[in-house]
């Protein structure tokens, strides 16, 4: 008689493959939140720190640039008025060219030399810097010269030559200097509209950090179906320090950009336009001035073959100069504060998404741990 054959159980396919399946998922799952937590907080700290970078370079040098370039051509502007109405009211006679036109050809040199240091504009801008600085220098030697022949000779006619060829001279350094003004504004627009100073650049970590919120609700639908867990406190912590770690870097972003947008608007336009008016008022008291003394010097020929157009209509320059000043004064200190507090606390900044960023890190790390243990020391 034969023995009954012992047939062995056959085994239930699920029961080996759950637990390792399952240990297997979540250890896939921490390590796809710590890195979208890292990840998330690094291109954070990226935007944060070439906006930084961006703002620095747009508010402390290529805005500054601009307003050195329209000192200068308003310094250049005075120094012709002030030059030709000298002559004209005959005080080159007996005082020379005066403090004044000196202060003036000074504050032209050292706006120059700050315009040198800021200089945004590249190898145009530093070409034409190059430029009006020898230019300056013969534009000083020719009403130098034409100052000295009037006192020697008390005869306007007698200084009116080398006047004039100041005057050629003072044109193209005013034709330079402009050339400059653009160079240095096209840069700063350039600069302006940089993707780390626009909206767009909060796309570089709203993105991932979309993701990694979807793979956080998808680990807590996974603990919650295989676990019956509704809540991880962990994965929680992980999510808020993660949120934050967006929140406070988008909001520092649009803080920051807002603050130099309104520098830029506001202060710095009223500066730029406060200088240019000034400098317009300037040339033309010079040109009105200039056209008496060519008048007064040659009565018969006219013009003294200097085919000088003779202005409309005189308009004084110094109409509201010194309040003028003040105001452009006021209105760059006012941008000079805006840029500061754009770029205000960035360092405390860095350090607060540092933090964040491995809290989140960690907590997400830590989330899964003890249900990974269970199925390491076979509890479940």
């Amino acid at each position: 008689m034969t023995a009954p054959t012992a047939v062995a159980p056959e085994p239930v396919a699920d029961e080996p493959a759950t637990p390792s399946t399952t240990a297997r998922t979540l250890r896939r799952l921490r390590a796809a939140l710590v890195a979208g937590s890292l990840l998330t907080g690094a291109l954070c700290l990226v935007v944060s720190s070439q906006s930084h970078a961006g703002t620095d370079a747009t508010g402390r040098r290529a805005a500054p640039a601009v307003l050195r370039a329209e000192a200068a051509y308003g310094a250049l502007a005075d120094a012709q008025r002030v030059a030709v109405h000298g002559f004209r009211q005959g005080t080159v006679v007996l005082g020379g060219l005066g403090d004044h036109y000196q202060n003036d050809i000074a504050a032209i040199n050292q706006n120059l030399a700050e315009l040198a240091r800021d200089n945004v504009a590249g190898p145009a801008g530093t070409s034409d810097l190059q430029l009006v600085e020898g230019l300056v220098v013969n534009y000083n030697a020719e009403l130098e010269q034409a100052a000295a022949d009037y006192q020697q000779t008390g005869e306007l006619a007698r200084a009116l030559p080398a006047l004039w060829y100041a005057t050629l001279q003072y044109r193209e350094v005013a034709n330079t200097l402009d050339r400059l003004r653009k160079e240095e504004s096209a840069a700063l627009t350039v600069r302006r509209g940089s993707l780390w100073l626009a909206g767009a650049a909060d796309l570089l970590f709203l993105v991932p950090f979309a993701l990694v919120l979807a793979l956080f609700v998808r680990t807590q639908l996974v603990l919650r179906r295989r676990f019956r867990r509704r809540l991880s406190i962990r994965l929680t912590a992980a999510v808020l320090a993660l949120t934050a770690t967006a929140l406070v870097c988008g909001l520092s972003l649009h803080a920051s950009d807002g603050r130099l947008r309104s520098a830029l608007d506001g202060p710095f336009a009223e500066a730029v336009t406060l200088a240019q008016q000034q400098a317009s008022r300037s040339a033309a008291q010079a040109d009105t001035d200039l056209s008496a003394i060519v008048a007064q010097a040659c009565p018969v020929a006219g013009s003294c073959g200097t085919h000088l157009t003779p202005p409309t209509s005189e308009q004084p320059a110094t109409v509201g100069a010194g309040q003028s000043g003040r105001q452009q004064a006021q209105s760059e200190a006012a941008f000079t504060s805006g840029v500061t507090d754009a770029d205000a606390s960035s360092a405390e900044l860095m350090a607060l998404l540092v933090l964040l960023t491995s809290a989140a890190a960690a907590a997400a790390a830590r989330a899964l741990n003890p249900r990974i243990d269970e199925y390491r020391f076979g509890g479940r």
